[in-house]
């Protein structure tokens, strides 16, 4: 949290708002390193809890490999907290690494400040949040969702989760945070229930400007996604952005030298299986909509530099809940102007928190593997289909499962089977499928997925399809051979621009260029599909 000073109209006078991520004067907590446990233990790689149940207040700390430490403050320091697991301190960093050896002259890397989160009340045009939040007003203004209690429920050296329960009006919010030894990430899982005997309308908007790198200073900020730098305001819709942040850079649409700044980043990832953020959006402010950002404006320091996420519109009845669930922690860089790179987690990772929070809109779902999630990009030129589906399985019962999949594959005279279907690296040959009356012509591959208790599984195929005439298809509606609506889909269909008028099938979505090609992005949730994602050209 942040000491904003806002100009008034005389040119001597100024405002000064407490914002509980700094202070007039440096009052942070000294380096970890010396308040860490016993000497002996300190080049191990493990997790260090200091967190407080009692109070929903405390810091963890990462030692990682070759000495560093990283520092995760959860509410800390700033008595306007409400108590709970959103990372956030006064006067210091709410997530900061402390290299054994500076990095490019920095002891400190301040990753994160103070999350803000905020759920806005359609109906009743009221916020919630934690006690601080600048998503809306001015951080202390909305109404606080109290703390209603935390526990520990893994408490390390090897890997923690944490647990809060907070409440506000119609909303309980429910929060697991997990990590491991050796990240330099956390996992949030949030969940909004309503606890009213009437529907409730709201949105769910995290955001964060983190002053990353020199604590005090967004100078040098720029945003990132893995396909390239966000120097200017930018909004995302709905699949656009799996993972971003802000990276300290210097942008260059300043007329900043990129290299001059610390050349670290920080990384949102979005889980593979849990709801999608309507939108996100990169802003000279804490924008909601896609309106309130200019692409033309370049992201400067001048305010703030913020990534706001947003679950809009959405609608519970009484008892239901909304989960959401990403990470947040540190990007891997490399030259400096160079992309960086998310961390990487694997389905474990992502499995810890599903143990200890209801992900359906019923707390109660039943034990049945669920088809929870399908991202397909689709490489289209001239002569051929290139497919690159990422599909996601959840598993929401207390005993591990083993799923026989049968993929198939739309097959016709002017669109010919492939030779090697690839799952996960492995190379299957794919079977002709026995005719099905009318049903299209199709061939399959079969391959075993086990999925953990309480966890999901992911299985990659990629294969590549000829075709002659302009028309390419992806078969979709197998989906429904599953016993609920696939949770989320999300199609991308990338081609040269020089292809011509390309039409899909599926409305909606949205077009972008890039370089020379373009991309077409389709989302959907809670998806029954009726019909086959069809490209014509």
């Amino acid at each position: 949290m942040k000491r904003r000073l806002l100009s008034a109209a005389a040119p001597l006078l100024a405002l000064a708002l407490l914002d509980p991520c700094a202070g007039g004067a440096d009052v942070s907590d000294p380096p970890p390193r010396l308040i860490s446990a016993s000497p002996a233990a300190s080049d191990a790689v493990r997790v260090q809890v200091r967190w407080d149940p009692a109070t929903g207040r405390g810091d963890v700390i990462h030692h990682l490999a070759g000495g560093d430490l990283l520092r995760t403050c959860f509410q800390c320091t700033y008595a306007g907290y409400t108590g709970g697991l959103a990372i956030g301190s006064e006067g210091g960093s709410g997530m900061a690494l402390y290299p054994r050896r500076p990095t490019r002259g920095y002891r400190e890397i301040n990753v994160w400040c103070a999350q803000d989160e905020s759920i806005w009340d359609r109906d009743d045009a009221v916020e919630y949040s934690w006690g601080w939040s600048e998503n809306f007003g001015r951080g202390d203004d909305g109404r606080r969702l109290e703390y209603e209690g935390g526990q520990i429920l893994e408490a390390g050296p090897a890997r923690v989760a944490l647990r809060t329960v907070n409440a506000g009006g119609c909303y309980r919010v429910t929060r697991v945070a997990t990590t491991r030894a050796g990240a330099r990430w956390w996992v949030l899982a949030t969940r909004v229930t309503n606890r009213c005997p009437h529907p409730v309308r709201f949105d769910f908007y995290s955001g964060e400007d983190p002053w990353i790198g020199r604590y005090r200073s967004s100078d040098g900020d720029v945003g990132w996604t893995p396909s390239g730098l966000v120097r200017h305001e930018a909004a995302f819709a709905p699949g656009e952005l799996e993972a971003g942040g802000l990276y300290d850079l210097g942008n260059s649409a300043l007329g900043q030298t990129e290299g001059t700044f610390s050349n670290q980043a920080n990384a949102y990832v979005l889980d593979p299986a849990a709801p999608l953020p309507d939108v996100a959006l990169f802003a000279n402010a804490f924008a909601h909509d896609p309106a309130d950002v200019d692409p033309a404006r370049p992201l400067d320091n001048q305010s703030l530099t913020a990534l706001n996420l947003g679950w809009r519109d959405r609608v519970l009845a009484p008892g239901e809940g909304l989960t959401v669930a990403f990470a947040m922690g540190m990007a891997e860089t490399g030259e400096p102007g160079a992309t960086p790179r998310p961390p990487t987690l694997d389905d474990a990772d992502w499995s810890i928190w599903r143990a200890h929070l209801p992900t359906g809109p019923r707390a109660a779902e039943g034990d049945a593997v669920r088809f929870a999630a399908e991202r397909v990009e689709l490489d289209l030129d001239a002569a051929e289909l290139r497919v690159d589906g990422l599909y996601t399985v959840r598993n929401p019962g207390a005993a591990a499962a083993t799923l026989v999949i049968r993929y198939p594959i739309l097959v016709a005279p002017d669109r010919p089977a492939p030779t090697v279907v690839d799952v996960d690296g492995r190379p299957l040959t794919p079977a002709p499928d026995a005719p099905d009356g009318d049903a299209p012509a199709t061939v399959s591959v079969r391959f075993p997925v086990p999925v953990p208790a309480h966890g999901i599984a992911r299985f990659r195929v990629r294969y590549t399809q000829p075709h002659r005439a302009r028309t390419a298809a992806y078969l979709v509606t197998s989906a429904r051979t599953w016993p609920t609506p696939l949770e989320r889909a999300v199609f991308v269909v990338r081609h040269p621009a020089t292809l011509g008028d390309v039409q899909l099938s599926y409305a909606g979505g949205s077009v972008r260029r890039q370089g020379d090609a373009i991309v077409h992005t389709v989302a959907r949730r809670d998806f029954r599909p009726a019909e086959e994602l069809v490209v014509h050209w």
